[in-house]
């Protein structure tokens, strides 16, 4: 069909839709009109239709519907009559009508007697997306759109909001899953704002609603009512259902997992009973809507995809799904950042989460300089960002705090402990648990929904009801956050703890998340590791060992503790000066040096996979014995030698002196030396440390044809293998001269 015939048929379909009766051309009175509706033997509607946007074509068609009128009135009917104009219309065009009692409107204007969507649009706009908010204050987050990709399943092209939004122009169904903060409630907002440019033309209004606010509704005319209402639009409660009932709307559900049910059971057919229950009203809506629909959730609400199709009532083999992806790309950052005008060099340690830059974004300028100046303070951050998630989570409804969530978090932290897989997996009877040892109360009502949804937790697999930690990153820090509550607890909980056999100790995070914590001053800390030794629970020890060596200006003495098969995931002696500990025969997951200056400290026979800061066996302190070490920092290539973590200028020296003394040839080219090398200021470095290499008669130089070429002096050859064996640990006058630069 051309565009004008595809115009007409849009007006004639919502003019039967305006007044629930066919509406098709006739000739009346020697005239063709576009568009005639019979309500009643003597009342009759009479329509014309046009895209031409002039004057006279206005005026020629008010005299088309004058004509017919006078026809029709002389047979004894009364007609209404309308010209439809396809858009924006001119006073002058009203006047022209309004004498002959005719009704000039443009297509927005006469679709407006259907539903007034244009009055629903303002009123949704003004209201939260979901989780789309600042997630302290609860305000609307009214800051640009980042463009993201979908992940479609079955599918090899990722997709964007515009083809979700086609999509739904021509009805299909949707599910939209992903994790906490990876911006399902942004998607509704931009599929919303797309949909709403051309709702008229398309004849496809969306409407997006939040389902924590649909709690206890069983019917989807109710879910459609309650929402309409909560916007202040009564008034609109008739034309909404009307618009659903023909499937001229295009229905957006967010948050299918945030819907209460009524009761908790550990019991998993009961609970998929509860589940299914508490979806009712979206069921209905999703069964009943003859448009597109797209729904969100967390995936790891439902036990099973199969348990997520029957729940929602949508059909397997005809749904689209999509999942968000859990982390910006680069590109995306970058764009995240620039719209919101933040100057931030993103550090290695900060997850690319969208929620997780909000926060940044939502920092105090005090707060923000404290978190990323520099290296950045990444425990402070973490601090920050586990109290905003769960302030955060509290927000789905007012009977929880974040305090309470951050607890449950704790003790859920604390099963994990014991867990061979780590992360997980945690049961439905552990879920109520904490929930009860946080609270002192068993799970009921709104609270059930809360722990099957709470963030961070996933699925175990398809078909189990057991979650799991999906974030590591906020798991390292809940175990820190533990170990504290633990020691400042009950005493019948300090001893439960300490004669417990943990298996999964803390990571670089949780390590100074832990010594970062004030409550416990360091004496206690060391009296409390003593008695997780005494009892039984090593990996508590040597957490609290791990802890006690980081970064601190004051020495630590350990005060002879000693302790044998051990299990780190991180020791790291490079911080802080340490006395009087002997670790033996124990698992280092990550062993970092140089140490500190140290006194009476012991590592005696002792495994790890990597040692970091050295890059041989050659360089390894006489107080660590028998070491069985995987391997060492390798200064094989320049992006290892970056990947080991020195300052700028000894990766220049690292990266001249293997280049020089340790790569076939007698000589090597200026440029060759410092390709790589990256910015201007690093290569005027580089220069200096050449120069510098040249007084000290370990280089050197004579001008080539294409420049200076540069050769080692050979006498320094096993020096200079000690100092890359050596590394940070290096105290050769050359490194300390060169970190001086």
């Amino acid at each position: 069909m051309s565009h004008w015939a595809l115009f007409e048929e849009r007006v004639r379909e919502t003019a039967r839709y305006i007044w629930s009766r066919p509406c098709s051309p006739r000739r009346v009175g020697g005239v063709n009109l576009d568009g005639v509706i019979t309500l009643s033997p003597e009342i009759e509607i009479f329509i014309e239709i046009t895209e031409n946007r002039t004057l006279a074509k206005v005026r020629e068609d008010i005299v088309k519907l004058q004509t017919a009128k006078s026809a029709a009135f002389q047979g004894g009917v009364t007609a209404r009559c309308f010209c439809v104009v396809n858009g924006s219309i001119t006073q002058a065009m009203k006047e022209a009508g309004e004498s002959h009692k005719i009704r000039v409107l443009s297509i927005d204007e006469f679709s407006q007697m259907f539903f007034d969507f244009e009055e629903y649009r303002v009123a949704r706009i003004n209201a939260p997306f979901g989780s789309a908010i600042n997630p302290l204050t609860g305000e609307i987050d009214r800051t640009d759109y980042v463009r993201v990709n979908y992940l479609a399943e079955g599918r090899k092209q990722e997709v964007g909001s515009n083809v979700i939004a086609k999509w739904l122009s021509d009805g299909k169904k949707i599910i939209l899953l992903g994790e906490y903060g990876t911006g399902k409630s942004r998607c509704i907002q931009d599929v919303f704002r797309i949909l709403s440019d051309n709702a008229a033309e398309n004849f496809c209004y969306p409407f997006a609603v939040d389902l924590r606010h649909s709690w206890g509704l069983q019917r989807g005319v109710e879910l459609l009512r309650r929402h309409v209402s909560d916007l202040g639009l009564d008034d609109l409660e008739t034309a909404v259902v009307r618009a659903f009932r023909v499937g001229s709307m295009a229905v957006l559900l967010d948050g299918f997992d945030e819907i209460g049910s009524q009761a908790w059971s550990n019991d998993v057919q009961k609970l998929r009973q509860i589940r299914a229950k508490s979806l009712q009203g979206v069921k209905d809506t999703i069964a009943n809507c003859k448009g597109g629909v797209l729904v969100t959730g967390r995936e790891h609400y439902f036990p099973s995809s199969e348990e997520m199709f029957s729940a929602l009532g949508m059909d397997p083999h005809s749904t689209i799904v999509l999942r968000c992806k859990d982390e910006f790309n680069d590109t995306e950052l970058l764009d995240y950042f620039r719209k919101r005008d933040i100057e931030l060099d993103v550090p290695e340690w900060l997850p690319r989460r969208p929620l997780i830059c909000q926060t940044i974004t939502d920092l105090a300028d005090d707060q923000f300089l404290a978190m990323f100046d520099d290296e950045g303070d990444e425990v402070e951050f973490w601090n920050h960002f586990i109290k905003v998630l769960c302030e955060r989570d509290a927000r789905i409804h007012p009977s929880f705090d974040g305090a309470t969530i951050r607890s449950i978090f704790i003790y859920l932290a604390r099963l994990t402990r014991t867990k061979t897989a780590n992360v997980g997996p945690i049961s439905l009877v552990e879920l109520q648990d904490a929930f009860e040892a946080a609270t002192g109360a068993v799970p009921v009502e709104e609270a059930s929904v809360m722990l099957q949804r709470l963030p961070t937790l996933g699925r175990v697999s398809s078909g189990s009801n057991d979650r799991q930690f999906v974030d590591v990153y906020i798991l390292d820090g809940l175990r820190a956050n533990d170990v504290v509550r633990s020691f400042l607890g009950h005493p019948d909980e300090l001893a439960a703890v300490c004669n417990s056999v943990w298996i999964n100790p803390l990571d670089d995070l949780g390590q100074r998340v832990l010594a970062r914590d004030a409550t416990i001053n360091d004496r206690s800390k060391l009296d409390f590791a003593s008695r997780a030794l005494k009892y039984g629970n090593r990996t508590l020890c040597c957490d609290l060992i791990g802890a006690l060596t980081r970064s601190n200006d004051v020495t630590f003495d350990f005060e002879g503790l000693s302790v044998d098969n051990g299990n780190f995931n991180v020791l790291n002696l490079r911080e802080r000066n340490i006395a009087n500990l002997r670790i033996e025969q124990s698992y280092l997951g990550e062993f970092v040096l140089p140490a500190r200056d140290n006194k009476n400290v012991e590592i005696v026979k002792c495994i790890t996979p990597r040692v970091i800061g050295i890059s041989s066996p050659a360089g390894i302190p006489y107080w660590i014995r028998d070491l069985d070490a995987e391997a060492f920092d390798s200064v094989a290539s320049v992006s290892r030698i970056r990947n080991i973590g020195l300052k700028p200028a000894h990766e220049v020296l690292a990266t001249i002196v293997r280049k020089t003394f340790f790569q076939k040839g007698s000589g090597r080219k200026e440029e060759a030396l410092l390709r790589g090398l990256g910015s201007p200021a690093t290569r005027n470095m580089s220069r200096k440390i050449l120069n510098l290499l040249e007084r000290e008669d370990l280089l050197t130089s004579f001008k080539g044809d294409e420049g200076m070429v540069y050769s080692p002096v050979r006498s320094n050859t096993k020096r200079m293998q000690t100092l890359l064996d050596e590394l940070q640990g290096s105290h050769d006058p050359i490194w300390v001269q060169v970190g001086e630069l």
